[in-house]
């Protein structure tokens, strides 16, 4: 933790938004997952 308070500011913060971009991007794509299966189970049950 003492190392990685010592490093610049610049550094740590693009090392927080990155892992906070990869994040949002998680986030997104598992969210249109949800959707998409949501959808093609209601038109698999509407059929039958």
């Amino acid at each position: 933790m003492q190392n990685f308070l010592q490093r610049d500011l610049g550094s740590n913060m693009l090392s927080i938004a990155v892992i906070l971009g990869w994040l949002g991007l998680f986030f997104v794509f598992l969210r249109v997952l949800t959707i998409s299966i949501k959808r093609i189970l209601e038109a698999f049950f509407k059929k039958s």
